[in-house]
């Protein structure tokens, strides 16, 4: 099947999705472990591997290939953690979705980028088998020092920046990203957000300069507003420690994402540099206002399947919806009976805890034409 074949029926079933005509979703995110080696202060995910058990129960690679085989329609995932990598099988898991999925166009993952090798080596052998287009996201939330405490590694920023480089080689520049997290623990190093992302961004090309490397644009670095979540981050009780929500830590952040879409674009695909323009419009409303124009796609193009098996609306409403375990590995049963119960219906009147994050928000924008192209006006 090729390549255009597949792009074109992405695109119909998005804008089938839009007029809530397609029942299958095309995206999944799913979460292959929580093991993860990072300490980040903002995010607990990393605290499941030290609680009795808590690794215990995630879904084998056998029952990864029957979710893979019991669900062929999915055209993107995202293969998240914890650290992706950080399972041993996690090439076999990618494999396993990319031979039972022959639509499948988009694979993504996010890394911590600290086995800079391990991570090379594993992007090394999905290209090498797998047809759909990788992307990867290297995590960096800070100058050196700041990003270092934020995430609790010694030298995690030499790493990040040592791994995006490798995988840029590998890749090329439209495939590997930096994702930053504007986190309220910014502002406790004395500097605002804005100034922050500044001086990240110059951090890493200064770094990138001592390895001779070419520098980065702002195409390539991406900001995502700090979510909450019980079931996936664990770090609900932090949101409410830090007071994000308050007005002044939502001015601070929307100021960094204007500052951000005033600075000079690359010559990056127009077609990603206009999904993130409408990504940070929205995310600017929605810290202004609590909600986007844009309704979310969960439950109608997007599903959530944690490591142990649980389908939920996406990664923030804590509400299981069920176990792929007791349906066969297939997520249709599940995901009708969640929107037979109201659930979709929920999400679309706002009635979940409502959210703005880049897993759910930019299958939202395609499956939103209209408003996503009222919001890129809005953004220009």
């Amino acid at each position: 099947m090729s390549t255009l074949y597949s792009w074109s029926r992405l695109a119909v079933r998005t804008a089938a999705a839009a007029t809530g005509m397609e029942s299958r979703p095309t995206k999944l995110i799913y979460v292959v472990t929580k093991r993860c080696h990072s300490r980040c202060v903002y995010c607990d995910i990393w605290k499941v591997k030290d609680t009795p058990g808590g690794l215990d129960n995630e879904l084998s690679l056998d029952e990864v290939r029957a979710v893979a085989g019991a669900n062929p329609f999915l055209q993107w995932i995202d293969f998240t953690g914890g650290e992706p990598t950080d399972r041993p099988d996690f090439v076999e898991v990618v494999q396993a979705f990319a031979a039972a999925c022959p639509d499948l166009l988009l694979v993504h993952f996010p890394t911590n980028g600290i086995a800079t090798k391990r991570i090379e080596e594993t992007v090394r052998q999905l290209q090498g088998t797998v047809r759909a287009r990788l992307v990867v996201t290297v995590s960096i939330d800070g100058p050196p020092e700041l990003n270092d405490r934020l995430r609790g590694i010694r030298n995690d920023f030499a790493h990040a920046v040592e791994t995006f480089a490798a995988l840029r080689k590998l890749l090329g520049p439209e495939q590997v990203y930096v994702g930053m997290t504007l986190h309220g623990h910014s502002g406790s190093c004395g500097h605002t957000t804005s100034a922050l992302v500044d001086q990240t961004f110059a951090a890493i090309n200064e770094a990138l300069q001592k390895r001779s490397e070419a520098a980065i644009d702002w195409d390539t670095f991406h900001l995502n507003i700090p979510h909450f979540s019980s079931h996936y981050y664990g770090n609900a009780a932090s949101g409410e420690k830090d007071g994000f929500g308050g007005p002044a830590h939502r001015a601070e952040i929307a100021a960094a994402l204007r500052l951000a879409a005033g600075k000079p674009k690359g010559a990056g695909a127009l077609a990603m540099r206009a999904i993130e323009r409408i990504y940070r419009t929205e995310a600017m409303r929605y810290l202004a206002e609590g909600k986007t124009a844009i309704t979310c796609s969960a439950l109608l193009s997007t599903a959530y399947l944690s490591e142990k098996g649980e389908v939920y609306p996406c990664t923030i409403w804590d509400r299981p919806l069920g176990n792929v375990r007791n349906s066969h590995y297939a997520l249709m049963p599940i995901i009708e009976a969640a929107r037979q119960a109201g659930i979709r219906r929920a999400v679309v009147e706002q009635k979940c805890p409502n959210c703005w994050t880049p897993c759910e928000a930019y299958p939202a924008i395609g499956a939103s034409p209209g408003r996503a192209l009222l919001a890129l006006v809005q953004g220009s």
